[in-house]
């Protein structure tokens, strides 16, 4: 199968929407991997295509799109046949098109920008032990949570070196990452109360949840617009010789 320089062109393209723009050349393999797998290019010219990547083609190309300089920087570098450095050049002129780098320059932070346009709405489930010599007691507390990202949740720290590796991630993945750590956090605080008194069993109902939550909104950019949440404490298990009962 003999896939036109178009249909490669595409493919690569998608991975730059995906995944963003220095994805070809931080994982060639994996785009060769890609290509062969999807059928997108037969094994030769997805060979080409993973010697390009490693050259210096790809930069080249962002700047200039003349296929036939590009052709003899291919041949050049990479060591192919005219016909092969041909058809190399054209998929990255066609990759790196105008239209294309207009659209990728759109794209740029698109998601974080989507992202504080919007509301930030999860639900948290914690679970904790009290566990003593005598016996234990569950805890839970549920919460539906809805915040609005504030500018200075742009500023944290482990998303600007996310954004800096993809700079087109989605609001999606953005969400989850601030989800993931807010949730981490809760369960922590949570857990922490909940073995807190080494005499005295929790009330899992008295946790201070919109306490811990302005805390978090504060550290991290985001404003409380709801809290809706409740606790429930298990009985008291006693544990002797025989077990629970």
């Amino acid at each position: 199968m003999t896939a036109s320089p178009e249909t490669i062109a595409e493919k690569l393209a998608s991975i730059i929407d995906e995944k963003g723009p220095s994805a070809l050349t931080d994982d060639p393999y994996g785009v060769y991997q890609k290509i062969l797998s999807e059928k997108t290019a037969d094994r030769r010219t997805a060979g080409a295509l993973l010697h390009v990547l490693v050259s210096s083609v790809p930069v080249l190309a962002q700047k200039n799109q003349d296929a036939e300089e590009l052709s003899a920087a291919v041949k050049k570098e990479c060591c192919l046949t005219k016909a092969m450095a041909d058809r190399m050049a054209e998929v990255f002129s066609l990759l790196y098109s105008e239209e294309n780098r207009d659209g990728w320059k759109k794209m740029d932070r698109d998601g974080l920008r989507e992202f504080l346009a919007g509301e930030f709405m999860t639900r948290w489930e914690g679970e904790a032990d009290w566990e003593r010599d005598g016996g234990s007691v569950h805890c839970t507390f549920n919460a539906d949570i809805v915040l609005k990202p504030l500018e200075k949740a742009s500023e944290d720290r482990e998303l600007l070196e996310l954004l800096k590796k993809n700079p087109f991630m989605p609001a999606d993945d953005i969400h989850s990452y601030f989800e993931k750590k807010l949730l981490e956090y809760l369960d922590s605080e949570f857990e922490d109360y909940c073995s807190d008194d080494d005499y005295y069993p929790p009330v899992a109902e008295d946790f201070g949840v919109d306490y811990y939550l302005a805390k978090w909104c504060k550290s991290c950019g985001f404003e409380v617009v709801s809290c809706d949440g409740s606790g429930d404490t298990s009985d008291f298990e006693y544990e002797g010789r025989y077990g629970r009962y």
